[in-house]
């Protein structure tokens, strides 16, 4: 029964390639669908886990946008003075607070890393952010010409690279987080801040000395404070003027913004799938009509109604399979520009495409293709199997 069911799809050859391609066409939407939904609620929730910090504290002149801050690699160039971190320790349900120094985002020109990274400086005394990112660390305290990489720079540990003219040997590289951390230079404070007042294109100092100045405050709460609380608490004190970015809140803020995509995605995809069963039923009872002499000269020669059948069932389900593959093959290439495409356009951190989730979406397309096969045919299959021989060659033709 497979040989025939193979001979009647290569005999009957352009009709078989436009059912291969509707179904195709339908399991290449699905498995994007399913691409994105998978990478990006991956990546958000791999970023929660890894953001570390409840709330960052920033200046009151900082142009807030809270996406940018925790998601990509532009960092906040607004600065205010050290002593706003006694302040921030002292509130209440603050765990830890440790300050940061934004440099500046620098292009692959002035480095040798060839992409766009920001260079931020850590305390290393009170800094809690980078030690459960490490995954690799050859060095015990982080000397002044050290550097440690976020997750997007691999292979240069160990190596020396020069920074804005400044060689610096790299001792640590951090976990993919899918925010901003990824493409960041950290280093010691002290060093950031010389880097920014030797800037020549930073404007944002205004003639300050960045030796006593800071651009966030990082802050982890010990739980009996939510953080919207503490972000009322930050924004009611007239005394210590500053803003509060909280990171709980962003996060969900883009899971709504995922949710709404995968909605309207959903909802088209299902548009699809709906024209792609009609067109395929109308496909399949095409050639069980086509098929009803054959049939009937069959059923003569004593082919059974269960090998009628499972004859007319088996090509559908081959086409199906051919159609599944070769649109989750074409889905899964089209996945790689469209995760950077929705990653620059709606700032949503993604998930590694690992090889994982490449074989759980394909596998779901091919799974798909089977069952829209199945779904399409059974009804034309039945109609063949039921037909009596002699009605089946009175009402048919041989092709």
């Amino acid at each position: 029964m497979l040989k025939l069911a193979w001979n009647n799809i290569a005999r009957r050859r352009s009709q078989s390639v436009l059912t291969i391609a509707i179904t195709a066409l339908t399991v290449f939407v699905f498995v994007l669908v399913l691409g994105v939904f998978l990478t990006t609620s991956q990546g958000l929730e791999k970023s929660q886990e890894r953001l570390g910090a409840d709330a960052v504290v920033l200046p009151s002149n900082a142009n807030v946008d809270g996406y940018e801050l925790l998601f990509t690699s532009k960092p906040e160039n607004a600065y205010m003075d050290e002593s706003m971190l006694e302040w921030v320790r002292g509130l209440e349900g603050v765990a830890q607070a440790s300050p940061q120094f934004y440099s500046q985002t620098v292009d692959g020109g002035c480095c040798d890393f060839g992409s766009e990274m920001r260079i931020v400086g850590i305390d290393q005394e009170s800094d809690f952010l980078l030690e459960p990112l490490l995954k690799i660390k050859e060095y015990d305290q982080l000397a002044n010409d050290q550097i440690v990489l976020g997750g997007d720079f691999f292979g240069y540990v160990g190596q020396t690279m020069s920074v804005l003219d400044r060689p610096f040997t790299v001792v640590g590289e951090l976990y993919r987080t899918g925010t901003g951390t990824d493409t960041t230079i950290f280093m010691n404070m002290d060093v950031a801040r010389e880097i920014t007042a030797q800037a020549e294109n930073l404007d944002a100092l205004e003639g300050q000395d960045p030796s006593n100045l800071i651009s966030a405050i990082m802050v982890k709460l010990d739980g009996e404070k939510t953080p919207r609380a503490f972000g009322r608490s930050i924004s009611k004190d007239q005394d210590h003027k500053a803003l509060c970015v909280l990171a709980t809140e962003t996060v969900s803020s883009l899971e709504d913004q995922l949710q709404a995509m995968m909605k309207t995605l959903l909802l088209l995809w299902a548009a699809s799938l709906v024209i792609a069963i009609l067109a395929l039923v109308g496909r399949f009872s095409a050639l069980a009509k086509d098929r009803k002499k054959e049939i009937g000269l069959m059923r003569a020669m004593g082919i059974q109604k269960n090998q009628v059948f499972a004859s007319v069932l088996g090509e559908a389900e081959i086409m199906a399979a051919i159609g599944g593959f070769v649109g989750s093959v074409a889905a899964c290439v089209a996945m790689v520009p469209l995760g950077g495409y929705l990653l620059e356009a709606f700032k949503l951190p993604a998930s590694v495409w690992s090889p994982a989730t490449l074989v759980l979406c394909g596998l779901a397309g091919i799974a798909l293709a089977l069952i829209l096969g199945l779904v399409s045919s059974v009804g034309s299959a039945h109609k063949c199997a039921v037909l009596e021989p002699r009605v089946a060659i009175s009402q048919g033709e041989v092709n």
